[in-house]
């Protein structure tokens, strides 16, 4: 009898659905297409950026470039360039930024006792302390943060981006810098172009007209378009020309916002700094880690795991997800306020 219960108590688990990772997520992420895309929790701030885009550029096809010399060819670019801001953005929203999976096998007793270990790593010489993420249940790598908004950890965490509604951090900051790069080229081509119908239409206003204002309100009312697509451009290359070079200068230090703003390396040497080429080679070009996610895998199968990087020559890699005793790194740990041994 009670073997033919726990045969039918087993019959009836196996016969009910087994929910997948992304069904039982923790974080603030939104899903798409059986988990196959994720969004973050400001994704109507990316759909706006997005169709922001494309309403000023579909005026300036339609309605500017017709007015210019060449106007196919210059349709043609404005569209290249568009595509290319808008697949950029797409990329970046809904990419895997370096996500870091929480390990739910640790206990509360093992977490509160972590909170008050120290563990060290040596990279390049300069000791940096590991953080322990009690909402993650994780020791976090160097250079990783805890998103709030989010609600995950990020790997080479550089920011939370509104605009992206997404973090972008190390498997997504090449398309984020893209990003940004081919916004300023798309905003700079718009404004100029639109700048130079403008000035077209304004030299067909009756010489008859004299007074500036008069003569503006002219071209205006002949091609209103055109002074939309050109100042709303403008205004928008006003702010995302000075984050392109700050971009730019974090790219060539290997410094990311956060640690930037924090000052994380103001009184020591940055252990990840390299030359300007090294740095820049890293950040945009090397060949991209895979991601740690299995979205689509089923939840119990996923059992988690602390996640710590290697440290090789200045640059971060992958280890495997095994405990942190035993990776691979100069670790060391302590109680707080021992001097710590190494491990």
């Amino acid at each position: 009898g009670f073997l033919a219960m726990d045969e039918g108590m087993a019959e009836g688990l196996a016969s009910q659905p087994q929910l997948k990772v992304w069904q039982t997520w923790t974080g603030r992420h939104t899903f798409f297409c059986d988990g196959r895309f994720m969004v973050g929790p400001d994704y109507g701030v990316s759909m706006f950026a997005g169709g922001l885009t494309t309403g000023l550029s579909v005026a300036f096809w339609v309605l500017v470039c017709p007015r210019l010399p060449g106007a196919v060819y210059c349709t043609v670019v404005g569209v290249a360039l568009y595509l290319l801001a808008i697949s950029l953005l797409v990329i970046t929203a809904t990419s895997d930024p370096g996500i870091l999976p929480r390990s739910p096998s640790v206990d509360d007793a093992e977490s509160n006792a972590n909170l008050n270990t120290t563990r060290i790593v040596e990279v390049n010489g300069v000791t940096i302390p590991l953080k322990w993420c009690a909402t993650c249940r994780i020791w976090r790598p160097p250079r990783a943060s805890h998103c709030a908004e989010c609600n995950v950890c990020i790997d080479r965490f550089d920011h939370h981006c509104p605009w992206m509604g997404q973090c972008i951090g190390r498997r997504n900051y090449r398309w984020f810098f893209g990003f940004v790069v081919s916004v300023c080229v798309l905003c700079l081509y718009t404004a100029a172009l639109s700048a130079v119908a403008f000035a077209r239409a304004l030299s067909h206003v009756p010489t008859a007209i004299r007074l500036p204002t008069d003569r503006l309100g002219q071209a205006v009312e002949e091609l209103p378009a055109a002074g939309v697509t050109m100042l709303a451009p403008g205004l928008i290359l006003l702010c995302v020309m000075p984050l392109l070079c700050y971009h730019c200068s974090l790219t060539c230090r290997n410094t990311t916002t956060s640690e930037d703003v924090k000052g994380t390396f103001s009184e020591s040497a940055n252990p990840f700094d390299a030359s300007c080429a090294k740095n820049c080679d890293e950040a945009l070009c090397a060949a991209r880690l895979p991601s740690r996610l299995h979205l689509r895998s089923h939840a119990s199968e996923e059992l988690g795991g602390p996640m710590i990087l290697r440290s090789g020559g200045g640059s971060e890699r992958e280890a495997e997800m095994r405990p942190p005793d035993e990776v691979a790194l100069p670790l060391r740990t302590a109680a707080a306020g021992d001097p710590g041994k190494g491990v």
